[in-house]
């Protein structure tokens, strides 16, 4: 049977900078949510950047007895903050949001980057996940393998190149779904595929030498497994639609 997941990532519900861009968040937003309704999706996964702290409530309310939620935190989240509403895969001693589970043919592993950096304790636990028999899938909100691009200079994963020595020395295929770039970008390395899904809030262009905003579309990523194979693609959406 057909797993599909929804993918949504980079919200910035209410946060100041989208208000400056002349964005309703809250409304993209809804329209994500009516769009994965459309498609039929009963499953959400987010990665991270979700709302100013007063906003967080607005948010979780939306999954309840709705959408089964699983979540990883970003740079803009508070773990302290988040854990009112959220607790899974909570880790009191170090603040952090991050799990494994078996399912279907799969491991995912669920990673929190919320301090620019994957600590050591995470990444001992991290190490102790990939002996895996299955593949891995794993949600994260930062990229693991860099791009040629301004974002990527200054928004990368502090310990990346840590992490991404552990990651291809596992004896399975990996795939990371992530966001922080705001961005689409699907790139391979050895055993690992990393895709970087849209924004709902608002696109940055893909430049090397500045950052440019794109306000005129948001999306996510519809993520479909079945028999051991994973495929992915990106609903775009506009403030047309």
């Amino acid at each position: 049977m057909k797993r599909r997941i929804a993918q949504i990532t980079d919200l910035h519900l209410d946060e100041g900078f989208s208000e400056e861009q002349g964005i309703d968040t809250r409304n993209r937003f809804q329209a994500v949510l009516k769009d994965i309704r459309r498609e039929q999706i009963s499953e959400i996964i987010c990665t991270g950047d979700i709302a100013e702290t007063e906003s967080l409530s607005y948010f979780f309310a939306q999954f309840q007895s709705t959408y089964p939620l699983s979540l990883t935190l970003g740079n803009h989240d508070s773990f302290q903050q988040v854990y009112k509403y959220f607790k899974t895969g909570a880790h009191q001693s170090s603040e952090k949001l991050y799990r494994s589970v078996q399912e279907e043919g799969f491991k995912f592993i669920f990673l929190d980057t919320s301090a620019d950096i994957i600590d050591s304790q995470q990444l001992t636990w991290l190490s102790s996940q990939l002996g895996s028999s299955t593949p891995i899938i794993i949600f994260m909100h930062h990229p693991v393998i860099g791009l040629d691009l301004k974002v990527d200079e200054i928004g990368r994963l502090k310990n990346r190149d840590q992490v991404l020595s552990l990651l291809e020395n596992a004896a399975v295929q990996i795939t990371i779904f992530c966001g922080h770039y705001h961005m689409e970008s699907s790139i391979a390395h050895k055993n690992i595929h990393q895709y970087i899904t849209p924004a709902v809030s608002f696109q940055i262009e893909k430049h090397v030498d500045e950052i440019k905003i794109d306000s005129s579309t948001f999306g996510y990523r519809i993520i479909e497994l079945e028999r051991g194979s994973i495929s992915s693609r990106i609903q775009w959406l506009s403030s047309a639609d």
